[in-house]
């Protein structure tokens, strides 16, 4: 089968080459006897090859009657022609390409989704390239794939192992947990991460709140991950998160889920709630998917005076703003936004993170970043994420103590949401650490150094 494939690809050139010389052999053998028999003609061989390339031109010689032979020579050459033209035009974009691919973070965007497109046309026009899955493009410091079926993005990424393995990848995947991936050129993208994550930093909490979550797919599940790790601005704070939607698996996935104290986590596994219990949220995020999330907003708004205020998933956000008013609801995880470079690449958020892990190598000495396992590595972007809600409590006036507590909270949270427990002795293996207790527990040192992580984010 693939000799019968090479021999097929070998036919398929010889016949490119064939038709582009045709027309000059056909126009030698019409236009020769011509200039022959004529007795100003001193070179009619060489006027024969002459008047036979004009016909690439879509032109024959004056005063020649030209015969249907010769006529089907000159549509020959036309298409050699305009087959010559695109080729020329080809190399003239591998030219640019070449130069974008010469520039600092030039960047090779791949992919059928939504996202591609946006992250495209979000980097700045002289270091990005769009690439085709027909032709890869070497050499660029960055390779996005953002494809809709992650198998295809999986496929092209075997494909082409060999020319990226040595090179940072992004690429978008749902279903396949990032913090097991080792490799620290490959990022994978999780769109619904990115959203939740974007969602608390534009809506951030200022009190404890009693909070609504209606619906449990990807999105609800990371709403509810990421209110966790970044929801923590008191240390007598009390949060009540009611999960709408069944929430066994993710039970099943994060077994240390009672450790979230002194907040609360409630799951109403069937997904059922009645109306006028909403009217007791401070907050409602309707995470079902656009169809099935305005027609739970349109119930839920006819039903019962809402008093808290309404988030509703969707990408598409002026429709809904259409129907029911801006001020009614808010709009969150707009695929323009959730597609941009800043939040696909999350520059600024890995080099927060790269840097205060640098400065506690420093000073404490440790793997550097470039060496960090995955789960490391994340854990210090979650330390970045949580840079706002520092600011905010700072310009608050919160001391810098109390600020250390909620720092070691939040690093609490984050291994006990991978899993993560007690025991008097480290064991990384088995996910134990002897740091996971209450702040007050913790030695001079060990406080110390929640201080510095703070003070490194500033």
């Amino acid at each position: 089968m693939e000799r019968m494939k090479k021999v097929f690809e070998k036919i398929k050139e010889l016949f490119g080459i064939a038709y582009k010389i045709l027309p000059l052999f056909i126009g030698i053998y019409c236009y020769y006897p011509m200039y022959a028999e004529r007795e100003n003609s001193i070179y009619p061989f060489w006027d024969a090859i002459y008047a036979s390339l004009k016909l690439y031109g879509g032109s024959t010689e004056s005063g020649v009657t030209v015969g249907g032979l010769l006529q089907f020579a000159r549509f020959l050459a036309l298409a050699a022609t305009f087959s010559i033209l695109i080729k020329i035009f080809n190399k003239m974009g591998d030219l640019v390409n070449w130069m974008k691919l010469q520039g600092v973070g030039s960047t090779v965007v791949y992919g059928d989704s939504d996202y591609a497109a946006h992250m495209y046309e979000s980097l700045p026009p002289r270091r990005r390239i769009r690439g085709r899955d027909d032709k890869f493009i070497r050499n660029a410091a960055r390779y996005v794939l953002l494809y809709r079926e992650e198998t295809a993005g999986l496929a092209f990424y075997s494909r082409h192992y060999e020319e990226l393995k040595n090179r940072n990848v992004y690429i978008m995947l749902e279903q396949i947990d990032r913090q097991n991936i080792e490799n620290p050129r490959l990022v994978v993208l999780n769109i619904a991460e990115n959203c939740a994550r974007q969602y608390w930093k534009d809506h951030p909490v200022e009190t404890s709140e009693k909070i609504a979550i209606i619906g449990f797919d990807s999105i609800g599940k990371n709403i509810l991950l990421y209110g966790l790790q970044l929801n923590i601005i008191d240390p007598r704070q009390h949060f009540e998160y009611h999960i709408y939607g069944d929430g066994r698996e993710f039970r099943r996935e994060h077994t240390k889920l009672g450790k979230m104290q002194p907040d609360r986590i409630v799951f109403h596994d069937d997904g059922c709630f009645a109306y006028e219990e909403m009217t007791d949220f401070d907050r409602i995020i309707i995470c079902s998917g656009e169809d099935a999330g305005i027609v739970t907003l349109s119930r839920l708004l006819a039903a019962v005076s809402v008093q808290g205020q309404v988030y509703l998933y969707t990408p598409n956000g002026n429709v809904v703003h259409n129907l029911f008013g801006q001020d009614r609801v808010i709009c969150f995880g707009m695929a323009k936004e959730l597609g941009s470079a800043e939040s696909i690449l999350g520059d600024e958020t890995t080099r927060t993170a790269q840097n205060q892990h640098e400065a506690y190598v420093k000073q404490y000495g440790g793997t550097p970043w470039e060496k960090l396992d995955a789960f490391k590595r994340y854990s210090n972007i979650s330390s970045s994420d949580y840079l706002d809600v520092i600011k905010r409590l700072i310009a608050r006036g919160v001391p810098m103590e109390t600020l250390a507590e909620l720092e070691h909270v939040r690093w609490c949270r984050y291994h006990y949401l991978h899993n993560w427990d007690y025991g008097p002795e480290r064991n990384d293996s088995r996910r134990i650490h002897n740091s996971l207790i209450p702040f007050s527990e913790l030695s001079e040192v060990e406080k110390q150094k929640d201080v510095e992580a703070i003070q490194s984010k500033l």
